[in-house]
């Protein structure tokens, strides 16, 4: 696995996972939002369960969820039931206020990933920021970087790409609205395997914040433990 220098070597973009690198390094709020909407339907969900689903926010974390055999059956244990679309849909009603209130209370950005994105800056190179969140729950971190004046070149939510990674959507749309042709001028830095399996997707490269007791994934070309060993 090459050091992250040479990772970045030669690239001119850089985008971060807005959950986990940006803002909420752990994925603790989001976690915590999850873990009581499922308790809501009387299903009780594990840190391990948690992290190996991290990656997408709102319905789409609910329905990786679900996938595991312990929670569907737990869910279904409890309400004679699956859980059906429409179960899914009560869910995400519940789920987005409580999304809204992780975003105020973590709603300053990892000091870390706010260094790297003004050195990157000052080397010339473009940043964006990836999220698979609507912007109408983002608004607190918004007005954050805002006050922090991190001026990201561009930020993808879940009303411009249309599925969250490991889908290549997301990266796709940094290109195109950053004018890149080449998917290699592009690295990704995300906390979880899905990024990184949508980075190789889409071509890009990608690097992976560490997540204590992870094994890294073959998809990355560096793993870095802080943003501080960028640029």
């Amino acid at each position: 696995m090459r050091v992250v220098d040479d990772a970045l070597r030669g690239a001119q973009a850089v985008a971060v996972s807005w959950h986990g690198v940006l803002f909420d390094r752990d994925r603790r709020a989001i976690h915590a939002a999850i873990r009581e909407t499922f308790l809501e339907w009387s299903v009780d969900v594990r840190d391990d369960e948690l992290s190996l689903m991290r990656g997408p926010t709102g319905r789409a974390q609910l329905e990786r969820m679900l996938t595991i055999p312990r929670i569907a059956e737990e869910f279904r244990a409890h309400h004679a039931h699956w859980a059906s679309a429409l179960d899914i849909d009560a869910m995400t009603r519940s789920l987005e206020p409580r999304l809204l209130r992780a975003a105020e209370c973590f709603n300053e950005p990892n000091a870390d990933a706010v260094a790297a994105i003004h050195r990157l800056h000052a080397l010339g190179i473009k940043t964006a920021a990836i999220c698979c969140s609507p912007r109408r729950l983002l608004g607190p971190q918004l007005e954050s970087l805002r006050r922090a004046h991190v001026e990201l070149d561009v930020i993808i939510t879940a009303d411009e790409a249309c599925e969250p990674a490991p889908a290549p959507w997301g990266i796709f749309e940094v290109m195109q609205q950053l004018g890149l042709e080449d998917p290699d001028a592009l690295a990704l830095i995300d906390d979880c395997p899905a990024g990184a399996a949508a980075a190789r997707h889409a071509g890009a490269r990608a690097i992976a914040l560490e997540v204590a007791g992870e094994p890294a994934s073959s998809d990355v070309l560096a793993t870095v433990r802080s943003l501080s060993e960028i640029a």
